[in-house]
């Protein structure tokens, strides 16, 4: 194979960069910075060298031409991105993350919440679907291109990157009991049981059974309100209408978690002095919170920039097959918990 020698780079400000540059960066031949670049590796290239191109490429702001590319590859070098949770906090965790994956690999980002227009035209060269793979909807098992799904699961799932619901739920259990509290309200909102308990749930209820001298599980869920902060509020209302004989909340996910500091402060009930509360997905609005609210930090950010990878990957070798990956959940403690009071 035909190499260079790698020399100072010469391009200026004024001056894409082409090529050339890149492989005078690089060390290699101009054939080979274009058969990495345009993903049309015949001819095996090794790990190494491939890497070393693309730093060059990214070092030099190398931007392709994008018809030209287009063009010589049939393809789009656009995915789309589907959600139905466009305003959701989480969501905002991982945009910024799977955005960065594909521009360092060549790549744009199209967001979308129905799919299948994008699909049907062609516009695309695979799809990253914030959904769960589980569930038949909008059409998009039948994807004819490469797809990664970003969902929660308590085991690995081909084409799709995960985490696990039931071990979050029980961090944030255990987390309460090793404080000492015994008395942990579920706060699930409108979470219903079906024909598979939630894994949210799953997980609380088996952490709560398992700690010594527990009130088992003490659960409220229901739709008082059609915004979850609102219904946060309501529930916790409820709940301690009932009377207070709990010192500990957890709730499925920040918003409730939120509702139920409100509700409680209204009350007089002070946090974490009176009542310790976590809540799930660590989003701003746990860092927000007054006090700073402890969370249970889903790796959604994380899992986008490992889904634009693997699917970029997948797309490159024009395979639809994908490896499932399971990430890890950690709790992020802040001040919303203490132990109870005697």
């Amino acid at each position: 194979m035909q190499t260079l020698t790698a020399k100072p780079s010469t391009e200026g400000p004024d001056r894409p960069a082409t090529l050339v540059d890149v492989a005078r960066e690089a060390g290699v031949s101009v054939a080979t910075v274009s058969r990495v670049l345009n993903s049309k590796l015949s001819i095996p290239i090794t790990p190494e060298t491939e890497q070393r191109i693309r730093d060059a490429a990214e070092r030099l702001a190398y931007r392709p031409n994008a018809i030209a590319r287009a063009l010589a590859t049939r393809r789009t070098f656009t995915v789309v991105l589907f959600t139905q949770e466009l305003t959701d906090p989480h969501f905002a965790q991982m945009l910024p993350a799977v955005e960065d994956e594909l521009r360092r690999r060549g790549y744009h980002l199209a967001v979308c919440t129905e799919i299948e227009g994008l699909l049907t035209e062609g516009r695309v060269d695979g799809a990253i679907l914030l959904a769960n793979p589980g569930v038949e909807q909008h059409g998009v098992h039948r994807l004819p291109i490469p797809a990664v799904y970003v969902w929660s699961a308590r085991v690995p799932l081909p084409n799709c990157i995960t985490w696990d619901d039931v071990a979050g739920a029980a961090l944030a259990v255990g987390h309460l009991a090793e404080l000492g509290h015994r008395a942990i309200v579920g706060l699930f909102g409108d979470y219903a049981d079906g024909a598979e308990t939630p894994d949210k749930v799953a997980g609380y209820r088996a952490a709560v059974g398992a700690v010594p001298g527990s009130a088992g599980p003490i659960e409220w869920r229901g739709r008082l309100s059609g915004d979850q902060f609102e219904n946060g509020v309501l529930l916790t209302k409820k709940a301690l209408e009932t009377g207070r004989d709990w010192t500990a909340i957890f709730a499925r996910n920040d918003f409730l978690a939120l509702g139920a500091l409100r509700a409680l402060r209204h009350a007089g009930i002070r946090v974490p002095d009176d009542v310790s509360i976590v809540g799930y997905n660590d989003t701003v609005i746990a860092r927000i919170a007054d006090p700073p609210m402890t969370s249970v930090l889903t790796p959604i950010a994380e899992a986008g920039a490992l889904a634009a990878q693997t699917l970029v990957n997948a797309v490159e070798r024009r395979s639809n097959a994908v490896a499932g990956v399971t990430l890890p959940v950690r709790l992020t403690e802040r001040k919303s918990c203490a132990p109870p009071r005697s």
